[in-house]
């Protein structure tokens, strides 16, 4: 399953429990701009690394506040 399957996934999935984590992965933008600019969103954010130097599946958000706070503008930056 490519990266930007996943995503999406996760997205769907947040959506459907109606817990707000589809904005964790970006519902903003899907429903804003559409899907080309999510896919193109997500091109742009480098997966967090892990301890040890492995990659994870995804680039959801785990990392450090430094790393959330990058994510978060590449979103917002979207808008614009």
């Amino acid at each position: 399953m490519s990266a930007l399957t996943e995503r999406y996934e996760q997205l769907r999935a947040g959506v459907l429990a109606g817990n707000g984590q589809g904005q964790r992965f970006g519902l903003g933008v899907l429903a804003a701009r559409g899907m080309a600019a999510w896919m193109t969103l997500w091109q742009q954010v480098p997966p967090v690394p892990l301890a040890g130097g492995a990659r994870p599946a995804t680039a959801a958000p785990s990392g450090g506040a430094g790393e959330m706070v990058r994510i978060l503008a590449a979103m917002a930056l979207a808008h614009v």
